[in-house]
């Protein structure tokens, strides 16, 4: 399954839109006083006004795993890097991954993450915002855990590496391991990891290469 286009609904969109503009050097295609289109490697990002609401949301990117230790080092140089247990970034052994986190003005928590299995390696030694592989993760939570992964199934989105399905406590990660993109589904409350910050029910659209995801 492929990620193809995330879009949100925040608030500070124009602080939100110079920060993925100038700070993390995205590529906008297109903006305007209520939607804004970033294209950052394979996937479309884009974000929509919503100033009445303080929407939040867990997303990914995918970066080369070379480039881990250098996208770190530049994105430390332009935002604080979020920490858990005292750690500004984790290696997940199930994914052969690490990740940092941080924050953008929406209050958004944003990862890097460099699967060491399926994003290929850069040509590059030092990182760039042009080395951004796409959208990596999506969290979605929801009150409504069956339905939403009934949904996913019914799109031939499968649990990675056929794990079981969980319909409480714990997060599901829908989309094949080889691919290395994955929805998030989960329930509404529970933390987000490198934040304080329960899981939210916030409107999102995900276009991916086996069909739309709403979720409002």
């Amino acid at each position: 399954m492929n990620i193809e286009q995330i879009e949100l609904y925040i608030p500070n969109y124009e602080e939100s839109l110079s920060f993925y503009k100038h700070v993390l050097a995205f590529d906008c295609v297109s903006e305007t006083a209520e939607t804004a289109h970033f294209q950052v490697g394979s996937s479309r990002f884009t974000l929509h006004r919503d100033e009445e609401h303080a929407y939040y949301y867990h997303f990914a990117f995918n970066i080369p795993p070379n480039l881990f230790s250098s996208a770190k080092q530049w994105m430390a140089k332009k935002v604080p890097l979020l920490t858990e247990d005292g750690a500004d970034e984790i290696y997940f052994d199930g994914a052969k991954a690490h990740a940092f986190y941080f924050e953008d003005p929406a209050g958004n928590i944003v990862e890097y993450i460099a699967r060491t299995e399926t994003t290929p390696e850069a040509a590059a030694d030092q990182f760039a915002p042009c080395h951004i592989a796409g959208v990596s993760e999506m969290g979605v939570p929801t009150n409504e855990t069956k339905k939403q992964l009934d949904e996913l199934l019914d799109l031939a989105i499968p649990p990675r590496n056929n794990e079981p399905l969980y319909y409480e406590k714990y997060l599901n990660f829908m989309g094949e391991y080889e691919d290395g993109n994955y929805l998030i589904i989960g329930p509404v409350g529970r933390r987000w990891i490198f934040s304080n910050k329960p899981g939210i029910i916030a409107p999102v659209i995900v276009k991916t290469d086996r069909g739309t995801i709403r979720n409002f």
